[in-house]
């Protein structure tokens, strides 16, 4: 089930964060980012390319990164977590981010119609720099 996969995912053990989170803007308060096992110490840019090469699955794995059809996991990111789409980069990522639930997620859009999640967080509001957010998992520029 997808939420039930959502959820764990975020129970899994937060990651440090490393030199991206000081060069977070002001306006992103300091919160942990989740992280997954298997991924534990690659770079945010790393991650994005594995994400380009994992199975869509619906049952998931709480030890790596969640990849389905897009339009479920858009529909988790909206129902589950009330969060709209605020940015999409040309390299096929977005920032997803909700100021009711303050969080925010980075997803991989692929051209297959497949999305996967990168990272996610708290401390997400209205009016954020997007980039501060690219910048605290890695992915900045």
């Amino acid at each position: 089930m997808r939420m039930s996969h959502l959820a764990a995912a975020a129970l899994v053990a937060l990651l440090p964060v490393g030199a991206a989170q000081s060069s977070v803007d002001a306006t992103v308060p300091s919160s942990p980012i989740k992280g997954w096992p298997a991924v534990a110490g690659l770079s945010g840019a790393d991650v994005l390319e594995l994400a380009r090469s994992l199975p869509a699955t619906t049952e998931g794995d709480a030890g790596q990164p969640w990849c389905d059809d897009a339009a479920a996991v858009q529909a988790s990111l909206d129902g589950d977590f009330d969060e709209r789409l605020v940015m999409a980069r040309g390299d096929g990522t977005q920032l997803w981010g909700s100021d009711l639930m303050g969080t925010w997620t980075v997803v991989l859009a692929r051209t297959d119609r497949t999305n996967c999640i990168i990272a996610s967080g708290i401390g997400y509001q209205d009016g954020a720099n997007p980039a501060a957010f690219y910048a605290k998992v890695g992915l900045a520029g």
